[in-house]
């Protein structure tokens, strides 16, 4: 009986030290990623990183770190900057500087305007601070693509009240019409651009993602315009040709900004190449 006993308990303790290693095994597999990308953000101090809100930082993967990363190497020479709106929140200003430790926030373009009534509920604050930073400014307006383009330039133009410094307007476009075909689109981008020209004298940017131009708007004739794409896949450079703004992620981390990611851009060309295209 004693020796059964003793073969028992040695049962007993392999089948709890094979279970808590197992336990282990598997607690450390499934927070590998976050263990890591926690790991590489605080070796490398990614984008001056904002440790006030954690979740942004153990939830980015290291992909998208390096991604990142690789653009600011490629493109060091370049202008870095953001887009911003009310899905950022409560913005302290205060720490807004950089991008990363030694990269300058040189622009900031902020969302003014949605479809044919809407104001964005952060534009007027995140406008008058900014004019009180040295940072370039610029607003713009996300299109509503079943809606009147006339009222929308309308709501663009009594919301925003552009400067000498600033940036041109932008045309923000991103879906495709349920309402109207697209050629009916196409006609009421042109008429939008043409009313914000009339009025603030110059010819606005237009922002789409690099799918939407190439697919859906590669027959508008924008030769004049200053084109702003996205594309946050890991490439060296847009697939428009013809590109001034480039959003590359939307997963920046800017000390000053907590609760949300926001994107970052970078500019194609330098400080100075910037300020030409100013008011």
């Amino acid at each position: 009986m004693k020796r059964k006993t003793n073969k028992k308990n040695t049962y007993r303790v392999l089948y709890y030290w094979l279970t808590g290693v197992i336990v282990i095994l598997s607690l450390l597999f499934f927070f590998r990623t976050s263990l890591i990308t926690y790991y590489y953000l605080i070796k490398n101090k990614w984008a001056g990183a904002n440790f006030e809100n954690e979740n942004l930082e153990k939830n980015i993967k290291i992909s998208e770190i390096q991604k990142i990363q690789a653009v600011f190497t490629k493109y060091k020479n370049n202008v870095f900057g953001l887009d911003i709106s009310q899905h950022q929140g409560k913005i302290i200003w205060d720490s807004i500087q950089f991008i990363d430790k030694e990269i300058p926030i040189s622009f900031v373009f902020v969302r003014a305007t949605r479809g044919a009534f809407t104001q964005d509920a952060s534009f007027k604050k995140n406008w008058r601070n900014l004019a009180k930073k040295n940072i370039i400014k610029g607003a713009y307006h996300y299109y509503d693509v079943n809606r009147n383009s006339t009222i929308q330039a309308e709501n663009f133009i009594k919301t925003v009240t552009l400067e000498k410094g600033d940036l041109p307007p932008v045309l923000d476009v991103e879906e495709l019409p349920k309402d109207q075909s697209l050629e009916l689109l196409k006609t009421g981008l042109i008429n939008w651009l043409t009313i914000i020209e009339k009025n603030y004298k110059v010819k606005p940017i237009i922002y789409s993602n690099d799918a939407y131009f190439i697919h859906h708007i590669s027959d508008m004739d924008l030769t004049d315009y200053m084109i702003w794409t996205a594309n946050y896949n890991p490439i060296e450079s847009p697939l428009h040709q013809k590109w001034s703004f480039w959003q590359f992620t939307e997963k920046g981390i800017v000390k000053g900004i907590t609760e949300n990611y926001v994107d970052i851009n970078v500019f194609n060309g330098n400080i100075e190449d910037l300020k030409k295209l100013t008011l």
